[in-house]
């Protein structure tokens, strides 16, 4: 089954060296409407001269090709796209998840895994709904850090710091872990609830805020992180609001 069409399809390049392999991504591209396809590359400096003028939303990469390789290419690029990769060699899987990459498909390919494939990237272009985040009823959730998938406590967590295009997970431990994913796709598929922005930089876990100044928020006694103007009003509504021990409480006369 097709994935459902999208409103603005993906604007699709093709990068594999194997001109058979490259063609059969290619029709497999043309039978999928939430797809576009705007290009198809031999070599991977040509490709990678094109993809830094004008990005693409999707690019399907071999890995193995002469003189840059696929990983190379994605790491060398400032707005790297989604990327699935495809290659005769299984043994590349890892590297490719160190890339957060969409997918990794092992040749010959076949039309449902390419499917699968695609499927995966059209959600992760989308996104989830804003504040949906992900079921939260066990309060974990994973990152991909280093070479592992880490499970992490919602609880264990004090905030999370956006550094470009990674985000550095402080824990109340004080260790600290990051992950190749912005700050905004952080925040949308964290469990919902359990996280409230401060600054456009920072996410705090609202069950360690000890106290709010002017500029500031407290985690604890000893961690501070910044409280934008733009931020303070929603963080006083979700945070105080409802736990202020005021000289008139509500309803009162």
């Amino acid at each position: 089954m097709l994935p459902a069409a999208s409103p603005t399809p993906l604007r699709c390049a093709v990068l594999d060296d194997d001109p058979l392999s490259c063609d059969l991504v290619a029709s497999y591209v043309a039978r999928v409407p939430s797809l576009v396809l705007v290009g198809t590359f031999s070599e991977s400096v040509a490709a990678f001269e094109h993809l830094s003028r004008a990005p693409v939303d999707l690019l399907f990469s071999d890995i193995e090709l002469p003189g840059l390789n696929g990983l190379e290419l994605v790491r060398g690029l400032r707005q790297p796209p989604l990327v699935v990769f495809l290659t005769s060699h299984p043994e590349y899987a890892l590297p490719t998840y160190e890339l957060d990459a969409v997918d990794f498909l092992v040749k010959p390919l076949a039309f449902p895994r390419f499917l699968r494939a695609v499927d995966k990237a059209l959600r992760l272009h989308v996104g989830p709904p804003a504040g949906s985040g992900l079921p939260a009823a066990d309060g974990t959730f994973f990152i991909r850090t280093e070479q592992q998938f880490l499970r992490l406590r919602c609880a264990d967590v004090a905030y999370a710091e956006a550094m470009r295009d990674f985000v550095k997970v402080h824990l109340t431990t004080g260790a600290v872990h990051v992950t190749l994913v912005n700050l905004k796709n952080f925040e949308e598929q964290v469990p919902a609830g359990c996280f409230l922005r401060t600054h456009r930089s920072f996410l705090v876990n609202k069950m360690h805020i000890t106290a709010i100044t002017a500029d500031e928020v407290r985690l604890g006694p000893a961690l501070t992180v910044p409280l934008g103007q733009s931020f303070r009003e929603e963080v006083l509504a979700q945070v105080v609001q409802q736990r202020l021990v005021s000289r008139h409480p509500a309803g009162s006369k």
